[in-house]
């Protein structure tokens, strides 16, 4: 035995109010995406490039005191990997916030893209529940889903776009902080050695 018209039509609406809701909780998470954990991971690769930076200068430096002494320059090799890794983590500081913002767009467009799409969904499926008082017959209930079907093939495409631009920004910006942080460490510690194989 089936639910009594008026509690379907209750729950049918139910359903639409929430596909609604979640566009709605969806698009404010777009708007204010914690903006204070962002700043603090911007301001720590923004600070990385200027220490790779100020230090392949402090390097250069370093080498013309070498050159102005009598002694031998040892280990050359070792500021040229240096100065190469420390170019490295720079470009990959200065590009980390430019890949972040591309990953988050299309990471939150295509949970938005989603949500709508499943709005769509949820009001093909429930508007005969609903009871709706200029949607009686068949001819315009399939009026009404007609233009929520062709919305909901726009939105399966832009998802598999969104989609596939996020996984690529995703693997390039998580990967180009860490290659950052490893390649600075790398850059000092050649720095480091070379410095130490001059000062005896």
């Amino acid at each position: 035995m089936g639910m009594p018209p008026h509690i379907q039509a209750h729950f049918a609406q139910a359903h639409i109010t929430r596909a609604v809701e979640t566009v709605g909780a969806i698009h404010d998470k777009l708007v204010s995406e914690s903006k204070e954990t962002n700043l603090m991971y911007e301001r720590f690769y923004n600070n990385l490039a200027l220490f790779s930076g100020g230090t392949i200068v402090l390097s250069v430096t370093f080498l013309g005191y070498l050159k102005s002494t009598t002694k031998s320059i040892e280990r050359q090799s070792a500021l040229v990997d240096c100065w190469i890794i420390l170019i490295v983590c720079l470009a990959c500081s200065l590009f980390w916030n430019f890949f972040h913002t591309h990953y988050a767009i299309y990471s939150r467009n295509r949970e938005l893209s989603e949500a709508e799409k499943k709005r769509y969904e949820t009001e093909i499926d429930e508007i005969a529940q609903v009871g709706a008082a200029n949607i009686n017959t068949f001819a315009q209930i399939e009026e009404y889903r007609r233009p929520r079907r062709d919305a909901v093939e726009i939105l399966r495409k832009k998802v598999k776009y969104y989609e596939r631009r996020e996984k690529i920004y995703l693997f390039v910006w998580q990967w180009g902080g860490r290659l950052a942080r490893v390649s600075f460490l790398l850059g000092i510690a050649s720095l480091v050695y070379f410095a130490i194989s001059n000062t005896h």
